[in-house]
């Protein structure tokens, strides 16, 4: 099905192509509990390269040393992927992502009222001249400029059109990314925040967006924005970063491809690899119904729709399993239905009637009900008591410990 001719005369910004910048080595390591050693950084650093991603936003190599040793570990490799850095507008910041020999710089500043009164106490213009500082220092060093408006959907969009139309007249900006940075923007809101930038803009810079999931939006709000003329995404493998994570790589580019016809340099085949490793190296698992790498996103048990299937795929599969890289599978279980069984009984060239097929499906559904369940009452211990213990940081009573043990004894005041 070719998706282009509707879906452009809905979306008439919708661009032809985007480019896709992939966060999971930053924002995805952000998430609570989760890190990466360098050896895991450099992996996932190829693999996402290789799938096809264009800009990775590689760290943040102010935040730690291990950071710039990172990135520069990163360039070695001679990745096609650019290595950007994230920075806030502060000299140091930039002269981390300088050392580390970033090819782009993400620099953020708040841009909501809300954080720049009631939590750094700064006005609108003292923010202006602040960031102005950083992208100046950013274009000094020769590296791309990607200014980020963080919390930019509970900021007035005329102080964001203001602040990036002045920018615009001191340093050259790549890309403008308008953060969600609590999730709690909707498509359409989404949308016309983009086109409102975009208009006031004269279409001049590219803009992208940086979603939360915490209201289940991200993905969703990602497209909105690009069928409001962004040209660029933000996301991560499997959806991973603070709180509730991201706007997820594969959902993304997947409806990019199958509902909107807007290209991407990202391989599909990649993508199942890329959610695989991310889950083993992050320790935060996904479900097996998270959707186009999921375990049981292609597997079919339903007797109902099994036999549709078998008749015309399409019938309950509009993302296509090979796509992916992956089979379509059908399922023996409590819901199955005789069609199932007649297709498996004739392709191994066994003859069968309506009452041998009947007998079966009673023996496959009695089996499925008397399964001792003690195995997914294990697993559900186990993997609560991973999260409990692999993902819980450090114990904050420990740093209080260290402190106490290492103070001198307090002195007796004098009666």
């Amino acid at each position: 099905m070719d998706p282009t001719g509707r879906i452009r005369h809905e979306y008439p910004r919708l661009p032809a192509t985007v480019e896709v910048i992939d966060c999971t080595l930053r924002d995805g390591e952000q998430a609570p509990g989760v890190w990466f050693s360098l050896e895991e950084k450099l992996r996932l650093a190829t693999l996402l390269s290789a799938s096809g991603v264009d800009v990775l936003d590689a760290g943040f190599p102010a935040s730690a040393p291990g950071e710039v040793d990172a990135l520069l570990a990163m360039r070695e490799l001679g990745l096609a992927a650019r290595i950007g850095a994230t920075a806030r507008p502060l000299a140091g910041d930039v002269r981390a992502a300088a050392r580390a020999r970033a090819d782009e710089v993400f620099l953020f500043m708040p841009t909501s009222d809300l954080r720049l009164r009631e939590v750094m106490g700064i006005t609108r213009e003292h923010a202006f001249d602040t960031i102005r500082a950083g992208a100046e220092l950013v274009a000094e060093a020769g590296m791309t400029l990607n200014v980020v408006f963080e919390d930019a959907t509970r900021a007035d969009p005329g102080y964001l059109i203001d602040i990036a139309a002045r920018l615009r007249g001191h340093v050259p900006i790549a890309r403008l990314v308008l953060a969600d940075s609590v999730g709690c923007a909707e498509p359409v809101s989404m949308g016309r925040l983009v086109s409102e930038v975009d208009d006031a803009l004269d279409h001049d810079v590219v803009l992208c967006t940086h979603c939360h999931n915490d209201f289940g939006l991200a993905t969703a709000s990602t497209l909105a924005a690009v069928g409001a003329g962004a040209k660029a995404i933000s996301c991560t493998v499997n959806g991973i970063g603070e709180r509730a994570g991201n706007a997820d790589l594969a959902e993304c580019v997947a409806a990019l491809t199958h509902l909107y016809g807007v290209k991407h340099a990202v391989d599909p085949l990649a993508l199942v690899g890329l959610a695989e490793t991310a889950e083993e190296l992050s320790g935060v698992h996904t479900s097996p119904t998270k959707p186009v790498t999921g375990f049981n996103v292609y597997r079919h048990e339903s007797g109902v729709h099994v036999d549709a299937l078998l008749k015309q795929r399409r019938s309950y599969e509009f993302l296509p399993a090979e796509w992916v890289g992956r089979s379509i599978e059908y399922v023996l279980g409590k819901h199955s239905g005789a069609a199932l069984v007649r297709h498996l009984l004739r392709r191994a060239g066994i003859p069968c009637d309506d009452a041998s097929v009947r007998e079966d499906l009673r023996d496959i559904k009695l089996r499925t009900e008397r399964r001792d369940k003690s195995e997914f009452h294990a697993a559900y211990a186990a993997r609560r008591s991973f999260l409990r213990s692999a993902l819980a940081g450090q114990d904050p009573g420990a740093v209080v410990d260290a402190h106490l043990r290492d103070a001198p004894p307090a002195s007796w005041e004098r009666v």
